[in-house]
């Protein structure tokens, strides 16, 4: 996987996350992101990271996301490697 690639399944994973509101504000809560600087910083690598992390901290979250987008999960894992911040990340495959 490329950082391309990786970006483009952040994406899809954000896009998710916009259409299901309780993902939404938990994500912002957690994040403490306002709603607009989400918006403003939504093609910034790091916050794409960060959106793929939050995915993966709850399975259940995951595998909502990765059933809707027709995502495997271990593609969640290697486009997070591919992110800032994702390099040393221990995810298993």
């Amino acid at each position: 996987m490329n950082k391309e690639q990786a970006e483009i399944i952040a994406l899809q994973a954000l896009t998710y996350m916009a259409t299901h509101e309780d993902i939404l504000i938990a994500y912002l809560r957690l994040s403490g992101i306002a709603p607009e600087d989400l918006k403003n910083s939504a093609a910034n690598p790091a916050t794409l990271g960060s959106i793929i992390d939050y995915f993966l901290q709850d399975e259940k979250r995951l595998v909502a996301l990765c059933d809707a987008e027709n995502i495997a999960p271990d593609h969640l894992i290697k486009a997070r490697r591919c992110l800032p911040g994702g390099e040393d990340i221990p995810y298993t495959t």
